[in-house]
């Protein structure tokens, strides 16, 4: 559904809804965990120590982070879903590890948690609006 865009000279103009800013944070945070798991993909490969195992796990959470980006970006109905898959994989990886990584992961689980379950989001993603 489109609204009317505020302002004048261009009020007649029609835009779609703004992405709400719970949305737009975890859109971000998915493309900087994207970016940062094909930086260590890339350095696996690189260095001679480096495993092929690890390479291709890290590939793999870069497309993982990558579907997420894209498909909430998209405003895609079926988005919530991989971001909980891959943040609840992020939350329970990072159990093992006992340390900041583990703040960071289940912070992450929480976040999109309830950032994708947001009235506001909820209604952005699938694209109904209400009426006020």
């Amino acid at each position: 559904m489109v609204v009317r865009a505020p302002g004048g000279g261009y009020g007649d103009m029609l835009r779609y809804p703004a992405m709400p800013t719970p949305v737009r944070v975890t859109v971000l945070v998915f493309a900087l965990l994207t970016l940062l798991f094909a930086l260590a993909a890339v350095h696996r490969l690189v260095v001679e120590t480096g495993s092929l195992g690890a390479a291709v796990f890290f590939a793999a959470m870069a497309g993982a982070c990558a579907l997420v980006t894209v498909s909430l970006a998209g405003r895609r109905p079926w988005a919530p879903y991989p971001a909980y898959v891959v943040s609840v994989l992020l939350a329970t990886a990072s159990l093992g590890l006992f340390g900041a990584i583990t703040i960071v992961g289940l912070g992450l689980l929480v976040w999109v948690l309830w950032a994708l379950n947001t009235r506001a989001s909820r209604d952005w993603i699938s694209g109904r609006r209400r009426l006020r």
